[in-house]
C-alpha cells in the first residue's frame, strides 16, 4: 500500500505538469532567495487551479483551491533556511538523503522513494545528508493565491525558541486555520485560538462544523464553561443527565452551555452545514471533554443514571 501511495503521488506531480502544458524540460524556477543562494534549485511543474480535464477544483474554506507541484534539488551538505508551511503538503524523495527536523525536537529521515507529510504552521528545516544532492518532489494544496511556505521570521507573532506557556504577555497573535481535526465529540473544527499556538492561558475559540444532519457525540466539558456563536444553520442539543431536555437554536442565536452540562448537538438541516464559533475558558479544552453513554449501553459509566435515552436522538 505504501508503495502505491507513493506511486500515486507522483503520478500527480507528473500529471500536473502535463496539464497545463508545462512539460518537466520546460519547467520555470521559482526561487526564494535565501534558498538560492545556497544552492537550492526551486523548480515549479504545475500549478493550477483545475484538474487535467479542465474542471475547477473543489474550495477551500469558501476560496478557490490550488495545486502546486514542485521539484526541490537541495546540494550535498547543505541546510535549507527555517521556515513553515501554513497549508497541507507532502513530498516523495527522488534521489539522495534528507533529514526534516522541527524546532520542537522532531525529526524524520528520508531515503530515495520514501514519501512525507509535512506539518502545518511549525517552523522546521530540512538537511541534505548526501553524498549526492536531494531531489524531492512535493505538492501543495491551499486556497489560491496563499503563500504555501514562509521564512520562520514571518511565523505569526512566534518565537520559535520559546514554548507556548512562555510567549510574552503583550505579544498580538494572529492565526487563520486552513486545515481541520475532528474534536473528541466527532465534530470537524478549525482551532482558532489555543493555548498550544498561541499562549492563551485561559481561553479557547473555534469553529465548529456539523456535517447535514450530523450530530456530535453526547459529551460534556469538565470545568469550562461554552459561549456560543451560530453563524449558520438550525440546531437541535439535547442536554442533561439523559438528554432529556432540548433547546433549538438558528443563525444569529448566543448560546451559553454552563460547565459540566451533558449535551448532544444536531444539525436539523439535511443538506446544509451548521457552523459555530465557540470560546471557552481553557486553553486546552479538548483535554477537559468527557464523552458521555446512555446507561445500558457499553461504555457507560458505573453510577450514571438509568436514562431511556438513545445513543442518538432523532432531530424532531
Amino acid at each position: 500500500m505504501k508503495r502505491k501511495s507513493r506511486l500515486g503521488l507522483l503520478a500527480l506531480a507528473f500529471l500536473s505538469a502535463w496539464a497545463t502544458g508545462a512539460g518537466m524540460e520546460k519547467a520555470h524556477a521559482d526561487e526564494d532567495p535565501s534558498a538560492a543562494a545556497l544552492g537550492v534549485k526551486v523548480e515549479t511543474l504545475s500549478r493550477s487551479d483545475r484538474s487535467w480535464n479542465g474542471d475547477l477544483l473543489p474550495k477551500l474554506n469558501d476560496v478557490q483551491a490550488e495545486v502546486t507541484v514542485l521539484r526541490i534539488t537541495v546540494p550535498a551538505g547543505i541546510t535549507l533556511p527555517r521556515h513553515f508551511h501554513p497549508v497541507i503538503n507532502a513530498g516523495v524523495l527522488l534521489q539522495g538523503r534528507l533529514r526534516v527536523e522541527s524546532d520542537d525536537g522532531a525529526s524524520q529521515s528520508l531515503q530515495p522513494g520514501q514519501a512525507i507529510i509535512e506539518m502545518v504552521n511549525k517552523v522546521h528545516r530540512g538537511i541534505s545528508l548526501g553524498p549526492e544532492p536531494a531531489v524531492v518532489v512535493v505538492v501543495y494544496m491551499a486556497p489560491k493565491g496563499s503563500p504555501i511556505t514562509v521564512p520562520a521570521a514571518s511565523a505569526p507573532n512566534r518565537n520559535p525558541h520559546k514554548a507556548a506557556d512562555e510567549k510574552a504577555a503583550d505579544e498580538i497573535v494572529t492565526l487563520r486555520p486552513l486545515t481541520t481535526s475532528s474534536s473528541k465529540q466527532s465534530l470537524k473544527q478549525f482551532v482558532g485560538i489555543s493555548g498550544a499556538n498561541s499562549g492563551a492561558r485561559g481561553l479557547s475559540m473555534n469553529r465548529v462544523v456539523i456535517p447535514p444532519g450530523g450530530q456530535a457525540a453526547a459529551h460534556s466539558h469538565v470545568g469550562s464553561e461554552s459561549a456560543i456563536f451560530l453563524l449558520a444553520g438550525r440546531v437541535k442539543t439535547f442536554y442533561g443527565p439523559c438528554l432529556e431536555r432540548s433547546v433549538i437554536n438558528q443563525t444569529g442565536d448566543f448560546i451559553f452551555i454552563p460547565a459540566g452540562v451533558i449535551h448532544m448537538p444536531v444539525n436539523l438541516s439535511a443538506n446544509e452545514e451548521a457552523i459555530a464559533i465557540v470560546a471557552r475558558n481553557d486553553a486546552n479544552e479538548q483535554e477537559q471533554v468527557e464523552l458521555h453513554t446512555p446507561q445500558g449501553k457499553a461504555g457507560s459509566a458505573a453510577g450514571a443514571p438509568a436514562c431511556a435515552a438513545p445513543g442518538r436522538r432523532q432531530a424532531s
